[in-house]
């Protein structure tokens, strides 16, 4: 059973109103940035990922699910859920952190998850 699924809930995504809703700073986040440096560490083992990078991500899996480790059903709504390795945590993750900025809902597509 996959973690979750993204549904098109549009004729076809946004991938233009989703980039807009990327690059929007979330509120609450300063204006300027301290540049990260090299030589600094960070905080756990694995790199940040950028919002942008994720819907490049989503929009990779959209264009080409079996690459990606997903499946797609077209029916009524187009539907696509993680299979084998993908069906994981982190999938799901990457999935909410899309929702939470409004990006999902800003391309046309819904996360339903397995809780």
């Amino acid at each position: 059973m996959a973690v979750a699924a993204v549904e098109l809930i549009r004729p076809e995504p946004d991938w233009e109103g989703a980039l807009a809703r990327a690059l929007e700073r979330p509120a609450g986040v300063k204006q300027e940035r301290r540049q990260e440096r090299a030589d600094e560490p960070r905080d756990g083992d694995a790199p940040r990922r950028r919002i942008a990078d994720e819907l490049a991500w989503l929009r990779d899996v959209v264009d080409d699910p079996a690459t990606h480790g997903f499946r797609v059903a077209d029916a009524a709504a187009q539907l696509w859920w993680p299979i084998g390795d993908t069906d994981s945590e982190e999938t799901l993750e990457r999935l909410e952190r899309l929702r939470d900025r409004g990006i999902l809902d800003a391309a046309g597509f819904l996360l339903h998850e397995d809780t």
